[in-house]
């Protein structure tokens, strides 16, 4: 797969860090030299410094040979003008980052008028997150892959007595589940079936979206469908706009200190109950029974606020908890707060590309693991030493796990020692951040060179 792409910032650098692992050729393009210098470059990653999109320089790249243009700057003029040339001049698929966007007849008319294949924004594609994950019932933080087959979640011991002081593989509940991490002081441990668990421990667990349920189950309830769920959410922007038609049918409740932005809001989502208020105290949650909401969003600019309201939800009992949390700075402690979602548009965003892309093969989206790892849903190339071998004679680097399998005929298992790669697999790996380029060396690992472990 060849891959063009227009930007060289935190999504474009996102979409780089998964689609590099495969078997692609990509080239990256931005105008900054100190975000391309944070790119790294490789026998399939070339980047370019350049300033001006212009039909003289798609047409020196060969535009239509790309399969995939992806314009991801943070400009919409650059990226809706880049994808319309790209489009125009034969590019085969063509996306498109849109940053504002007021609605999805906005995102059609682009998309229909305009040529553009697909249009992603990251305030749209976060609310429907949220609306997907709200309308499942399912009361716990979870990535989902495999099309859904396969669930990463996370489970701190202290929430289960009877699983301290044992080793991993002496443990029933687990199974016919992998625990791929534990965190433990601070340090990211890949364990394996010797590994004694230990107080205060949090853990990473994967498996069949049915044995994470049974094992959740224990914990967490499902709830039971409801006519109208009571949802409150905190700070009005382009988001709550979007979530505000998602939940028309749903009680809805919208607090913000601005009384400019509350009143737009009342004229324009009606079906929403507004209130004008100071954000901050506990005394916030007595306003309107929004301590009785069946799900609380915090989506203010302060992420400190966010987190402290969505804190105090948590005491509160509030069972479906989601905050929006740009920056890196609490990441080591989100997983274990254990809230339903942490919401970062830009990797939601990166997300919903990379499956377009992929073929519907993401990245982990709502846990953070710490900031030190992440989980891919990967395609093995057809030359890869893995096919036809199984899982206990592949090399895995350090790091590295390999949690699930998915057939070309779309069966989903959870690989074991004797398990078989085959001709046309995705593999859902979970990797630690400093041992991604290994990962990439093993996939794309050919000949004899497999079995030696030569991992460069």
């Amino acid at each position: 797969m060849k891959l063009l792409i227009i930007g060289a910032g935190k999504v474009g650098q996102n979409i780089l860090s998964t689609v590099a692992v495969g078997k692609n050729e990509i080239t990256i393009v931005d105008r900054s030299r100190k975000a391309l210098s944070e790119i790294r470059e490789s026998d399939n990653v070339e980047s370019i410094l350049n300033d001006n999109l212009t039909p003289e320089l798609f047409k020196k790249f060969k535009v239509e040979t790309y399969d995939f243009v992806i314009s991801a700057t943070n400009s919409d003029k650059t990226n809706i003008l880049s994808s319309v040339l790209a489009k125009n001049m034969g590019a085969k698929y063509t996306i498109c980052r849109v940053n504002q966007a007021e609605s999805m007849e906005q995102i059609y008319y682009l998309r229909n008028y305009l040529g553009i294949d697909k249009i992603v924004n990251p305030n749209l594609e976060t609310a429907l997150s949220v609306g997907d994950i709200v309308s499942s019932n399912i009361r716990y933080q979870s990535d989902k892959f495999g099309k859904g087959k396969i669930e990463v979640i996370g489970h701190g011991i202290k929430m289960d007595k009877d699983l301290e002081g044992k080793k991993i593989k002496d443990i029933g509940a687990l199974s016919v589940i992998l625990v791929i991490g534990v965190i433990r002081d601070g340090e990211l441990i890949i364990p394996n079936g010797d590994f004694v668990l230990r107080d205060k421990d949090y853990l990473y667990l994967m498996g069949l979206s049915k044995d994470i349920m049974n094992f959740k189950m224990k914990y967490f309830r499902i709830a039971e469908k409801q006519m109208r769920k009571k949802i409150a959410i905190a700070g009005i922007n382009e988001i709550s706009n979007q979530l505000a038609i998602i939940f028309k049918d749903e009680d809805l409740t919208v607090v913000d200190s601005d009384p400019d932005k509350c009143r737009s809001f009342r004229k324009n989502y009606p079906n929403a109950f507004v209130i004008n208020s100071n954000l901050k105290g506990a005394e916030f949650f007595d306003l309107n029974n929004i301590d009785k909401s069946d799900v609380f969003i915090a989506l203010t600019d302060n992420e400190e606020l966010n987190l402290a309201l969505s804190l105090m939800a948590k005491k509160l009992n509030i069972e479906d908890i989601f905050l929006q949390i740009l920056s890196r700075n609490y990441l080591k402690i989100l997983d274990e707060l254990e809230f339903t979602g942490v919401l970062n548009p830009i990797n939601i965003a990166s997300n919903a590309i990379i499956k377009t892309i992929s073929k519907d093969k993401g990245i982990s989206t709502y846990m953070t693991f710490d900031g030190l790892a992440e989980v891919l849903e990967l395609k093995l190339p057809d030359d890869t030493s893995l096919i036809g071998h199984k899982l206990k004679d592949a090399k895995i680097p350090p790091g590295v796990l390999i949690g699930g399998i998915v057939r070309e005929d779309g069966t989903v298992i959870v690989p074991r020692g004797n398990s078989e790669f085959k001709k046309g697999d995705s593999i859902v790996v979970f990797c630690k951040k400093e041992n991604k380029k290994d990962l990439e060396y093993f996939i794309k690992e050919k000949g004899d060179n497999f079995f030696l472990n030569l991992i460069r």
